[in-house]
Formats: structure tokens, C-alpha cells, sequence
């Protein structure tokens, strides 16, 4: 599937929301001050695009989120890369580690709160909790993701640990960490508008929706507000897909063959192939093996004659495969 097809299915799914919604809305089996239709909410979160005051909000949140997610990659990659390297000291650490991962951070609003204040050092406190944990993670599973062949052969000509790291493990580690990236910035996102929200004063978008919400008739406003934060997640987690794939073109290359390969697999002629069927499929493991044989498919495609297969010459084994007699590898 191409991009164009991916864009045109995720458009048709908000279409097919948002008709759901509005019909809800206008039939009448809730009232229009719990839910409005999604056509005035929607036209609400336009018009809140020209509204000054509202737009400082937005960028009070985004400034927030930036440093949260900009403080936790800080924190959290050099840390994974140490945690990855040294057995010693992830062994040391684990405990704690396990502890504190699966703290609510929502949770510790409270605390955070009482310790550094209503402001912007508690949003931000509380963002880079709720952050560290995706990258960190992905930090430390990509390093063990290394290839060992890389590294011992750096090792072979003579490159000492630091260097093995700058040049194989930390680019080899790079789209995990962007993985855990775009997992994290959702969160940060989450966090941001939920301290606002809970916190009840101040400026922000989830003060916004605090506020709109103890209103008379204020539930249009709310349902805007939320439209905007479910736009700001989409908006970011495009930018870092695009990123990513910018950066990291073999990855979408990887995913597409894959997506191929199981295609294939799936089709009538694939499995035929797997399970050793005519028509195009190709070989089983054990006919590939058999001097004489039709060879793997692949090395000289389907229905290829094999070398000396014409003349009655046995072939030579290749690496990998089984003699007569022998079970396949």
C-alpha cells in the first residue's frame, strides 16, 4: 500500500466519524447541550483558529511539550546507552527502574505540585516523567538489536569501545529511539493538556477546556478544545513520521518488502509453494535438495531448469542446503 492509498483510507475513516457523529448529534437520542453535532463543533474550532487569546494557550501547551520531550531525550538516551552497554549497571538499576515505570504520572500531580508549584516547572516536571520511559526502553532493546559481526570486526582492527559506539551501535539504535520518540511525544501531549486541565488556572489548552466547562452551554467550547488536541497530536505525529522515513529511508523500504513478501505468501501460488503445490509455486525443502531437482526458487526462478539438470549432471550443493538423505537446515 502507497502513500496516496494510506492518506485516501484515513480520510475516509474521518469521513465515516464524522458522519457518525453529526447523525448522532442531530438525531435527537442526545440532547445538543451534552453533545452538539460535529458540524458546530467543528465550525467552533475553526473559528477559535482566529481567537488571539486561545492561540496564546496553544503555545503556552506546545512550549511545555517541547521542553518535556526535549528534557526526557536528554535524560533518557544517554541513560539507555549506558543501561545497553554496561550489564553492571542495568542490573544495579533495574529495580528501581520497574519501580517507577509504572507510576501513573497523572498520580503524582498532587506531589509534583505541592513540591514545585502551580506553573510551568510542574508541567514540565511531569511531561519529562511521563516521556523518559518509551525512549528509554527503546534505547536499550535497540542496543541489543546490534549486529555483534559489526562490532567484532571493529573490534578486530583495533577501535576501542567509545568508537564502536559512535559508529555502529548509536546509528544502528537511531530509529528505535525515534520510535520511542513519536510513542513519547503522544504522551507528553496527554500530560501537558491533563496537568492544565486538573490544575484548573493558569494558561494552556487543557486550561482552556477547564474553564470552558464550568461555563453556561460551554460544552461546544469543550468538544473544540479537544478537536484541537486531537489536530496538534495528528500534526506532530505526521512531522515526525516524515522524519523518520526522511531519515531513515531503508526502514519504509524494509516494511514494504516485508508487506510484499507476506503477499505473496498469502496468494494461491504462494501457498502452493509452502505447501509444495504446482502451478508456479515453487519447491519444497526437500525437492530443492535432491541432485537433479528443481532448484530453490528465487536462485533462477520458478520452473527454472537447474544447472546440469538438463544434462544429467548433479549439481553442487550450495550453502544451506541438504544432501540426499539429509534434513533440510
Amino acid at each position: 500500500m502507497n502513500r496516496r492509498q494510506e492518506l485516501t483510507l484515513g480520510a475516509l475513516g474521518a469521513l465515516l466519524a464524522f458522519g457518525a457523529c453529526e447523525a448522532v448529534g442531530r438525531a435527537g437520542i442526545v440532547r445538543r447541550s451534552y453533545l452538539p453535532p460535529a458540524s458546530e463543533v467543528l465550525a467552533r474550532a475553526v473559528e477559535l483558529a482566529g481567537d488571539r487569546t486561545f492561540l496564546d494557550d496553544v503555545a503556552v501547551t506546545l512550549r511545555a511539550w517541547a521542553l518535556g520531550l526535549g528534557l526526557a531525550c536528554a535524560i533518557a538516551i544517554p541513560l539507555g546507552l549506558l543501561l545497553g552497554s554496561v550489564p553492571v549497571v542495568d542490573d544495579a538499576v533495574r529495580a528501581v527502574i520497574e519501580f517507577l515505570r509504572p507510576l501513573p504520572s497523572v498520580a503524582l500531580i498532587p506531589l509534583v505540585s505541592l513540591l514545585l508549584g502551580t506553573g510551568t516547572e510542574t508541567e514540565v516536571t511531569l511531561i519529562t516523567y511521563a516521556s523518559i520511559w518509551p525512549i528509554l526502553f527503546n534505547t536499550v532493546y535497540g542496543l541489543g538489536e546490534t549486529d555483534p559481526l559489526a562490532k567484532d570486526t571493529l573490534r578486530t582492527f583495533g577501535f576501542g569501545r567509545l568508537s564502536i559506539l559512535l559508529r555502529v551501535e548509536l546509528p544502528a539504535t537511531a530509529p528505535f529511539i525515534v520510535a520511542g520518540l513519536r510513542i513519547s511525544a503522544a504522551t507528553a501531549l496527554v500530560l501537558a493538556t491533563a496537568t492544565e486541565l486538573l490544575s484548573g488556572f493558569g494558561q494552556g489548552l487543557g486550561i482552556f477546556i477547564a474553564q470552558a466547562q464550568l461555563a453556561t452551554d460551554g460544552t461546544r467550547d469543550v468538544l473544540a478544545g479537544v478537536v484541537w488536541a486531537g489536530a496538534l497530536g495528528l500534526v506532530i505525529n505526521g512531522v515526525l513520521v516524515w522524519g523518520e522515513r526522511r531519515a531513515f529511508p531503508w526502514r519504509a523500504g524494509a516494511r514494504g518488502t516485508r508487506g510484499a513478501t507476506r503477499a505473496a505468501w498469502r496468494s494461491p501460488g504462494g501457498s502452493g509453494a509452502r505447501r509444495g503445490g504446482s502451478g508456479g509455486s515453487g519447491p519444497t525443502a526437500s525437492a530443492a535438495g535432491r541432485p537433479g531437482g528443481p532448484d530453490r526458487a528465487g536462485a533462477h526462478g520458478p520452473g527454472a531448469a537447474p544447472p546440469g539438470g538438463a544434462t544429467g549432471r548433479p549439481r553442487e550443493r550450495g550453502s544451506g542446503e541438504a544432501a540426499d538423505g539429509e534434513a533440510p537446515t
